[in-house]
C-alpha cells in the first residue's frame, strides 16, 4: 500500500509540473508559449532566451533527447523542469557533446501550463570556442582571474570586477578603488585561501577577501612582479624581474625565496604538488614548497611567458603546458622532463590557462584551445588587439589585453 501511495504521489507531481492539473487548484490560466525560443550552447550549460510577455510565468523542460514535449519529459532519462524561468535562463549541470532538447510553456497567476513551444535542440561543448567582445575599458589590462567573481587588473593601477559571466552576453566590468595613491601598473591577479592577491610594478601587492575592499601589503621587494599562483589552501607565490620569487601563507606576510636565477620570471603554475616558474631565455624552475627552487632544462632558449597545469578528463593524465614567443610550446607530465612540441603559431603567445581545456592567447587577438596540450585549434576572438592574459572559472574564460580589450567565453 505504501508503495502505491508513493507511485501516485510521483505521478501527481509530474502532472502538476506539466500543467495538467493546475486549473483544478487555482484561479490562474494558461498562456501561449513563446514563439522565438533560442539556445546558445555553453560549457555544461545552455542559455535559453525568448521574448517574455508581461505577467506571464514560464517553465523550461529539458532532456538529453532528440526532441521533447511537456507531456513526455518525465519519461525521458535526465528530463527536468526549470520553473519560473526568466529570459535569458542558464540551464546548467549538463553533459558536454550530448544533444539536449528544450520546450517552454507558460501560465498566468500560477495557472495550468499551456502548450509547449516547438522543441529545439543544441549540444553543450567545452568553453573557449565562442567568444564575446566586451566594451573596452579605460586601461591596458594585464591580468584576469576568478575567485567568486572575475577580477581584472592593468596599467596605472587599474582594478575591475565582473560577476556576470554566466550567460552569453558581453560582460559588465565595475571599476574598483585602488588604495595605492601612486597607482603602479598591476600585472597579475590570482585567488586562493579565500583571498584575491594582485601584484605589480615596484613590488606592489594588494589583498582583498571580497574583491571590493583592497589593502596594500608589504612584499619586501622593489622588483616588478609579473606573475602569481596559489596552491589554493596554504601558499601564495609571486615572481618577477631579476629572478625575484616571494611567497606568503596568507597574502600578508611575504618571504623572499632563492630562485637561483637573475632572469625575469613571467609565469607560474601549480599542479600535482609542484610549483613551476618560466621566464626569459627559456628559464624554467620547479619547487615542491615554493621556497627551494631548482633549475630544470626547458630545451628551448626562447622566452617562456606563461605555464598552466591541467588534467585530461578522458585520460586523467596531468600535464604542464608552457608557451611563449613565436608560438613556443613545451610540455611535461612531471615538471622535470620537458618536450618541445611543434609551435602553436608564429605569433607571440602571452598567457595560458586550464579550466576544462587549455586556452592560450597572444598578439593580434590570437586564441587557441587544446584538450591535451599538444594539439591546438585556432578560435575566432573577434579582436585584433594583443591579448595579454586569460583566466577561467569552472565553466568559462576571461581574456584581457591592450586598450582595455576584454573577452568572455562560456
Amino acid at each position: 500500500m505504501k508503495r502505491h501511495y508513493h507511485l501516485i504521489a510521483a505521478a501527481l507531481a509530474a502532472f502538476v509540473l506539466a500543467g495538467c492539473l493546475g486549473g483544478a487548484f487555482n484561479l490562474g490560466s494558461s498562456a501561449n508559449p513563446p514563439a522565438d525560443v533560442t539556445l546558445v550552447a555553453g560549457d555544461s550549460s545552455v542559455t535559453v532566451s525568448w521574448t517574455m510577455a508581461p505577467n506571464v510565468q514560464y517553465w523550461i523542460f529539458s532532456a538529453p533527447a532528440d526532441s521533447i514535449t511537456t507531456d513526455n519529459w518525465t519519461k525521458l532519462s535526465g528530463g527536468k523542469a526549470t520553473i519560473n524561468a526568466v529570459s535569458p535562463q542558464v540551464v546548467s549541470g549538463l553533459s558536454n557533446d550530448l544533444k539536449y532538447s528544450f520546450t517552454i510553456n507558460a501560465r498566468v497567476d500560477g495557472g495550468p501550463g499551456g502548450p509547449g513551444s516547438a522543441s529545439v535542440s543544441v549540444v553543450p561543448r567545452l568553453a573557449g570556442a565562442k567568444w564575446s567582445v566586451g566594451k573596452p575599458l579605460a586601461n591596458d589590462l594585464r591580468g584576469t582571474a576568478f575567485g567568486t567573481i572575475f577580477v581584472a587588473v592593468g596599467a596605472r593601477g587599474a582594478l575591475y570586477s565582473s560577476p556576470d559571466f554566466n550567460s552569453w552576453t558581453p560582460v559588465t566590468w565595475t571599476p574598483l578603488t585602488n588604495p595605492l595613491t601612486s597607482l603602479p601598473d598591476l600585472n597579475a591577479v590570482t585567488y586562493g585561501i579565500s583571498s584575491y592577491i594582485v601584484a605589480g610594478a615596484g613590488g606592489a601587492v594588494l589583498l582583498s577577501t571580497d574583491a571590493i575592499t583592497w589593502t596594500a601589503q608589504n612584499s619586501g621587494t622593489a622588483n616588478n612582479l609579473y606573475t602569481l599562483v596559489s596552491n589554493g589552501s596554504t601558499l601564495f607565490v609571486a615572481a618577477g624581474a631579476n629572478g625575484i620569487i616571494i611567497n606568503s601563507p596568507d597574502g600578508k606576510t611575504w618571504t623572499t625565496a632563492n630562485s637561483g636565477t637573475s632572469q625575469d620570471l613571467l609565469g607560474l603554475a601549480y599542479g600535482n604538488g609542484l610549483y613551476v616558474a618560466v621566464g626569459a631565455n627559456g628559464t624554467l624552475l620547479s619547487s615542491t614548497d615554493g621556497t627551494t627552487w631548482q633549475s630544470v632544462p626547458s630545451n628551448t632558449s626562447l622566452k617562456l611567458t606563461s605555464v598552466a597545469y591541467g588534467v585530461n578528463a578522458t585520460t586523467l593524465v596531468g600535464t604542464f603546458v608552457a608557451i611563449g614567443e613565436a608560438g613556443t610550446l613545451i610540455t611535461s607530465t612531471d615538471g622535470a622532463t620537458w618536450t618541445v612540441q611543434n609551435p602553436i603559431t608564429s605569433i607571440n603567445l602571452a598567457s595560458v590557462s586550464y579550466g576544462r581545456q587549455y586556452v592560450t592567447v597572444g598578439n593580434k587577438g590570437a586564441i587557441f584551445t587544446s584538450t591535451d596540450g599538444t594539439t591546438w585549434q585556432a578560435q575566432v576572438s573577434g579582436t585584433v588587439n594583443d591579448l595579454v592574459s586569460v583566466g577561467h572559472s569552472a565553466i568559462n574564460y576571461s581574456a584581457v589585453g591592450v586598450s582595455g580589450t576584454n573577452l568572455s567565453a562560456i
